[in-house]
């Protein structure tokens, strides 16, 4: 049985959503390590894969000596790097060339291309690995001409036929109703009750820790504009300045996106993949970046917000939505997974 190796630093939800959405299809038929230094690590469930942890606050030069330790000393067939072809603080730029014994694969998503341009990361590329995977971000990335460039659709955490239904997913937001006119409040009791058809506008709070306090303060404005509606906040932790009751954590995320009528979140590459596959509209901060283009993708795919006012506005026009929507679309990371065993392993 192969071993893949998937390299997934990063802060945030985002390198570790899109290494599970990947390993856990893979890890049907191989053994995926995953190594990452994400803060939401320990809210994981069981997606099959070894997660291994770097400490978060482990400093620069620890980290480095933790990924250099990892990948020359650790037994796999495989290795795949998620959005940093040369590491998130530099530091595969030397290991990488010692790994010529192995396949290298190289998850492209939309990067700055200032970042390209610094480290002449097109020759870089090119030299290091022998295959780069676009996972629906399209064919305007500034690495997506190179010959090596393979495109699937977007890699979700989730199938398709693997979503709860709607009234399941209200459950998991605390508003399932056994009957009209009755609720079942399964998550946090004081939680205001929700009627089957009352709209449900999801916030969802899964960018960096320090947007936590934001989306908090959102949440109540949102919960004021609406008082017909149903809000909830979608978190790893109760954010601050989020009244209690509207709080709920779940993973993935994803699970309780047929519930909402409506998201509101970050533009994020798993909060606008997983909207656009669910059907849900969402309204979206483009936050700053050092590497991702947020903006780029909210311009694309979501309705693109920069004060809290304007999403409110928006929200509001989307009030009449449609909810009712079949949901059906193909998961990417199946894809890259069969791409990757046919040619690599």
């Amino acid at each position: 049985m192969a071993t893949w190796l998937i390299y997934a630093l990063g802060g945030g939800w985002g390198h570790l959503t899109r290494s599970l959405s990947l390993g856990r299809i893979a890890a049907r038929h191989h053994r995926v390590k995953i190594l990452t230094n994400s803060p939401y690590a320990t809210y994981l469930r069981d997606e099959s894969c070894d997660v291994q942890v770097i400490a978060p606050d482990a400093g620069f030069a620890a980290t480095c000596e933790q990924v250099r330790d990892v990948l020359l000393n650790t037994q796999y067939d495989c290795l795949i790097v998620d959005t940093f072809p040369r590491g998130l603080g530099g530091e595969l730029a030397d290991i990488l060339p010692q790994l010529k014994h192995i396949p290298r694969i190289l998850i492209h998503r939309d990067i700055s291309p200032v970042y390209i341009h610094r480290f002449a990361l097109r020759s870089f590329v090119a030299e290091n690995f022998d295959a780069v995977i676009v996972p629906g971000d399209g064919e305007d990335l500034p690495l997506a001409d190179l010959p090596i460039v393979h495109y699937t659709s977007p890699w979700l955490i989730r199938n398709a036929e693997e979503l709860p239904d709607r009234m399941k997913a209200r459950s998991l937001l605390g508003l399932n109703c056994d009957r009209p006119g009755e609720y079942n409040l399964r998550v946090h009791k004081q939680s205001p009750p929700a009627r089957v058809r009352e709209k449900i506008i999801l916030v969802c709070a899964a960018g960096q820790a320090s947007e936590l306090s934001f989306f908090g303060k959102l949440s109540t404005h949102l919960n004021q504009a609406f008082p017909d509606a149903a809000v909830r906040v979608l978190a790893p932790i109760c954010p601050e300045g989020c009244p209690p009751q509207l709080w709920v954590s779940h993973s993935p995320g994803i699970e309780c996106l047929p519930a909402a009528d409506i998201v509101v979140g970050g533009a994020g590459y798993n909060t606008v993949y997983e909207c656009a596959a669910v059907g849900v509209p969402l309204v979206a901060f483009a936050f700053k970046r050092l590497y991702d283009r947020q903006n780029v993708r909210a311009l694309r795919c979501a309705y693109c917000v920069q004060e809290i006012h304007e999403a409110i506005a928006t929200v509001a026009m989307l009030q009449n939505h449609v909810s009712n929507r079949p949901v059906d679309y193909p998961n990417g990371a199946v894809e890259a997974v069969r791409l990757i065993e046919n040619q690599f392993t």
